[in-house]
């Protein structure tokens, strides 16, 4: 078992709870492209995990849902990563 938790990139709009911090993700993703941050919990409303980062990049184009959360992890998601991210709809493209 990895003690190290996994670094994900997020982007999108709307808000998200990120290791029990609020944030907006809008101004974020417009001034920056995406953050980066250790995964401990994640919770927002529609959750996409990308799994290519060059689709991750441009996935905006093609989802204009709002509010949602757009992330990527450049190491695969464990089962245990998986069980830290909560929301009402989680797709994986």
């Amino acid at each position: 078992m990895n003690n190290q938790p996994t670094i994900i990139l997020l982007k999108g709009n709307g808000p998200i709870s990120i290791n029990n911090e609020l944030m907006e993700l809008y101004p974020v993703t417009t001034c920056h492209g995406a953050i980066g941050f250790p995964l401990k919990t994640l919770r927002a409303d529609k959750i996409y995990i990308i799994e290519n980062l060059e689709k991750f990049w441009q996935i905006e184009k093609t989802i204009k849902d709002k509010p949602c959360c757009f992330l990527y992890s450049y190491t695969k998601l464990t089962k245990e990563d998986l069980e830290k991210i909560h929301a009402p709809f989680i797709e994986t493209i």
